[in-house]
Order: structure tokens, then sequence, then C-alpha cells
């Protein structure tokens, strides 16, 4: 069975829960509006219909998101996540249901449906990546590039993927502890690029100083033994097996790209949008749109089923 789910944002970046109904499967659990797609509806379309009969409402934007599939005892459902950020109306609970506003992670709402619960925290993942660049511009104009980014994006909002790959070895370890405790410091997540951690394990980093992995798209497909006692959080990709296999690997979170032409391969045409979301739209897990993006491609980027963008000179 497949299902729209509506991720349905107000302005101060809380989500609208409904609890479902005396009489209905799951009586009193919390989940995200939404319901079966008939047929010949697209999920856009099932989407709009649901928020209306439900809540009132009308969806005017939005965009996929993720999908995923859950087994109930009664259905396998494929639940198709979107985000909605502008509707008109004021949620009516014409369905006898309770609803509220809350944030994603709400410690208030208990239950919480058993597909929607395990979503939470990779839903709640930050929407904006940047790629450290030590080598090009040292360490000190690094840091207050990451204070910049942090001021911009937000409190949660980013995450720093530490990728210095010809940083000389004599600054790359302190470069990664600076950055490591500066993420702890400012409650940032901090992955580490797979070759990056490949070259520090060399240097004689201990094995337990390393943060959550960030594979490259070779590293994901055949991993390295020595990396294989620490955890990955994400991968690069660049085509849809890639993706699929970052899910089944059990990651939270995929690059894929490159969007743009990029400064680091000149010449070479990026995917274009149209192709990202062809691709993004299949995931089953948040996406990160990369390559040749800055600032102002955030909404772009979601518009076409990302979950953020990742960059390195852009951001």
């Amino acid at each position: 069975m497949v299902v729209a789910v509506a991720v349905v944002f107000d302005s101060h970046g809380r989500v609208l829960w409904g609890c479902r109904p005396k009489g209905k499967p799951y009586e009193g659990y919390w989940e995200f509006p939404g319901g079966k797609v008939e047929s010949g509806e697209s999920v856009w379309h099932a989407l709009q219909r649901e928020l209306q009969e439900e809540l009132g409402i009308k969806a005017l934007a939005g965009a996929p998101w993720f999908r995923i599939e859950h087994d109930y005892e009664h259905a396998n459902v494929r639940l198709h996540l979107y985000r909605v950020w502008s509707f008109i109306g004021q949620p009516v609970a014409l369905e006898d249901q309770s609803f509220c506003w809350a944030p994603l992670l709400a410690d208030s709402l208990d239950p919480i449906l058993p597909a929607t619960a395990p979503l939470l925290p990779v839903m709640n993942q930050p929407e904006v990546m940047l790629i450290t660049q030590c080598q090009s511009i040292g360490l000190d104009n690094q840091m207050q590039r990451l204070h910049e980014a942090l001021e911009r994006a937000g409190e949660g909002k980013l995450r720093v993927q530490f990728r210095e790959n010809e940083l000389p070895e004599a600054h790359l370890l302190e470069a990664y502890r600076a950055i490591v405790q500066w993420g702890e410091s400012n409650q940032v997540m901090v992955n580490v690029n797979s070759t990056t951690a490949l070259r520090m394990l060399r240097l004689g980093l201990p094995q337990s100083e390393l943060v959550k992995l960030h594979l490259t798209e070779a590293h994901l497909l055949s991993r390295p033994d020595c990396l294989m006692a620490n955890e990955s959080e994400g991968a690069s990709v660049h085509n849809e097996s890639a993706l699929e296999k970052v899910f089944s690997e059990g990651l939270r979170y995929a690059t894929l790209g490159a969007v743009k032409e990029t400064a680091s391969h000149p010449g070479q045409k990026g995917l274009g949008w149209l192709a990202f979301t062809k691709i993004a739209t299949k995931a089953r897990l948040p996406v990160y749109a990369i390559g040749g993006l800055g600032w102002s491609d955030l909404a772009s980027a979601q518009v076409a089923g990302a979950h953020g963008i990742a960059g390195i000179t852009g951001l």
C-alpha cells in the first residue's frame, strides 16, 4: 500500500502532528497526517486531498523528502514523506482526531506510530553540510568560516565533514582535533571523510579518536579493513545503485552530485536538478545535493527533493 505522508512545517519550524482517533488501528498513537494514495492519484495530489479532508488546510508548496517501507500486522506500507512549507487555512479536527504543533523530536508526544518513531532522528539531521578546506585557506580562516556558517545556518542546522586529503601531514592531526573540539563545543555534528581518516590512522591517530565516518563511494562499495571498526554515518554517491547501497548498509544520509559544474572538475557537466530529482526521490534516506552549490541554492535543492546542501567554497 502506498501512503502519502505530510510533514507540515509552520513559521517556527514546528511540525503538525495528529493523534489517531478511536476505532482506528493504533488508536491514540501520534503520526503525521496523510493517507493512502488512490488509483490514478499522484502522491502530491493524495497528500493535498488528505490534508483537506482531515484538517481543512490546502497545501500550496512542498516537495518529496524520502520514502520508507514498514510492515504492519495488516499490511506492508510504502511511506512517501513530503515536506510541506506553504499552506492556507487553519487546521481543524474534521475526523475527531487531536492535533498539535510540536518539534520533530517532541518528548511530550507518546506513543508515536511504529513506522514514524525510528524516522525522527533521521529526519532531524542538519540541512547544511560544510566541507573543510584547511589546505587552501589555513586552519585559522577555516575556524572563522565555521563560526560564520553556524551563525548563518542556525542552531541544529549545520554539520561538518572534515575532508583534508592534501593538507600536509604536519598539520593534519592538529586541524582535525581543533575542528572536532569546535564541533563538540558548539553541538555541531562532525564526520570525517574516510580517505582522510586513513591518512590520520597512518600518522598514529588512535582508532578511538575517529568520529563517525563519511565514506567515499569507493569505500562504501569496498571498505578497508582498518575502517570497519568505526561507525559510518553517511557516504558520497553518484548514481542510484550506490544510493541504494547507502541504505542497505544502515547509514543515515548520502550526498549526491555533482549537481553543477565545480571548480575541482572544470568542464565536467553536472547532473542538473532534473537528474538529481529522478535519483533522489527513490532514496530511502535523506540526500544532500552537492557540487557547485552555495547558500542561495538551499531552497532549490529542497524543491528538487534534497534534504539540504553540501559544499566547500560556496558555503
